[in-house]
């Protein structure tokens, strides 16, 4: 019996890759972000008292167990398989990145099939699976386990057909991991994205000069309407990177610079032949697209979206210390926002102008944002973002390797003066030239979400608006995670 348990909970655990990855945006009960740290995320489920019949009464009778068996699954997050045996039956019991149990007592109540087991403490834990109307609902009725307390329901399940058999031996990849992978939105690259930023920056003329660009190249043309040659210098200078970071490899200024826009109408180079150009801003699209689809689900909240990039950065790039130190001996003009997407590697402006690109092709607010140190005048840069009405600093650079620290995420202006002592009165969006484009009175002052920053990252619950930070230690010498309730965010 116990050799059949574990065939099914080998069966259940890789399948619930599958299922997770197959029905992408219809997920119901959790969707978490992927790193390392979701292995021990909190419980995600549904928190409801459902009136259950003590299983351990038979005043109505027990249920047939014979009726229960087969494979059960609430849209692939949570899954349950009951099997007859020769001698009795099996249950396996899979919340998705919480719990699994495959081996203890099955027995029948006349609330439904009670099973037994032990929580990943090893204290007794007791699950009742029962019939909620058409479809089916699990109820922890014993447990010590804070992420599924007495009462804790995980609802909708409903029949499925068998699991698929994973490709591979258990506890090794198999074709359901490699499917789990694959990109879970539908988001769209946009070739022309502006943030109000610039607009409140450098003007509405210069923001339709840029869209005028953009259409250009896509045409495969070399002129664009542009009011005159100031907003033409202006947008070529500071627009390109920042807006469509491959351009910059395609084009270049007109060759008579001085004389670039005559009567509305502007003219700039080809690098490449236009349809190079063409298939190699397609190329880059695709690549956008795959970070987007991979990192944010459908109906991603902002404050969602920034968070599982920030984790995303953390997870997959690299600080560029190479180039880092070079620059403290010679001029390094090898830098860029590309440079940064093509190689993975980079130095603080290029990750915050990627981070804040990314942002805003997911429908972010999103800029950069620069300052000075207090004590050497050392320049950086990060991202800066507009959620529900208010402003945040947030530096992907410093979370690089960290593991997801949330020290140097959604600052305030005084939260990013506390770290590294980067003066406010030093601090300029968007434009490398603020005393010719000085931007408005921006104030980040929402210290909504100063609770994180102390804090770990390890999973987000984006059904339940909350994030789920590493464990510490409470008053009374108990370890238990720290949870973030982000709602109306």
């Amino acid at each position: 019996m116990k050799e059949s348990r574990k065939k099914i909970f080998a069966l259940l655990c890789a399948a619930a890759l599958l299922f997770a990855a197959c029905t992408g945006d219809k997920q119901k009960t959790t969707d978490t972000i992927r790193t390392e740290a979701e292995e021990t995320a909190a419980a995600t489920v549904e928190e409801e008292i459902v009136i259950v019949p003590d299983p351990t009464s038979a005043e109505n009778g027990p249920v047939d167990l014979d009726d229960y068996t087969g494979f059960y699954t609430n849209d692939g997050e949570d899954l349950i398989a009951i099997e007859k045996t020769a001698d009795g039956y099996a249950m396996s019991v899979v919340l998705y990145r919480i719990i699994g149990m495959d081996e203890g007592e099955v027995f029948a109540s006349e609330a439904g099939a009670v099973f037994r087991s032990v929580d990943p403490e090893g204290n007794p834990i007791t699950v009742t699976f029962y019939r909620d109307g058409e479809q089916y609902a699990l109820r922890a009725d014993e447990s010590t386990w804070e992420y599924l307390a007495p009462g804790t329901v995980v609802s909708g399940f409903e029949r499925t057909e068998e699991l698929p058999s994973p490709t591979g031996e258990y506890g090794e990849q198999t074709d359901s991991e490699a499917v789990a992978e694959q990109p879970r939105g539908h988001y769209t690259f946009q070739p022309k994205v502006c943030p109000v930023f610039m607009e409140e920056v450098f003007g509405k003329d210069m923001c339709e000069a840029w869209f005028n660009l953009v259409d250009a190249v896509l045409k495969g043309e070399n002129t664009f309407a542009c009011k005159d040659q100031y907003t033409y210098d202006w947008m070529m200078g500071q627009f390109r990177e920042y807006l469509l970071p491959i351009l910059p490899e395609l084009i270049d200024y007109a060759w008579d610079r001085e004389h670039s826009v005559i009567d509305g109408v502007a003219s700039f180079t080809w690098l490449v032949p236009p349809e190079e150009a063409k298939a190699r801003i397609e190329a880059f699209g695709e690549q956008i697209e795959g970070i987007l689809n991979e990192v944010f689900s459908d109906d991603d909240s902002d404050f969602e979206k920034c968070l599982a990039l920030y984790i995303y950065f953390s997870d997959h790039y690299t600080y560029d210390w190479d180039t880092y130190e070079k620059m403290s001996d010679e001029p390094v003009d090898y830098t860029s926002c590309y440079r940064f997407f093509r190689t993975g590697i980079g130095i603080c402006h290029e990750i915050s102008s990627a981070y804040s690109y990314l942002l805003l092709q997911a429908g972010v607010q999103a800029t950069t944002m620069s300052g000075n140190r207090a004590y050497d005048e050392a320049g950086h840069q990060w991202s800066y973002v507009r959620i529900d009405g208010h402003e945040y600093h947030i530096d992907p650079t410093y979370v690089l390797g960290t593991g997801g620290a949330l020290r140097y995420f959604m600052m305030t202006d005084e939260k990013r003066e506390e770290e590294d002592f980067y003066k406010p009165e030093t601090f300029y969006a968007v434009s490398h030239y603020a005393q010719d484009h000085p931007h408005p009175d921006y104030v980040a002052n929402d210290d909504t979400f100063a609770p994180l920053w102390e804090h770990m990252f390890e999973s987000l619950d984006r059904r339940n608006r909350t994030v789920i930070c590493a464990p510490e230690e409470n008053d009374y010498g108990e370890w238990a995670h720290v949870t973030f309730d982000y709602a109306g965010h």
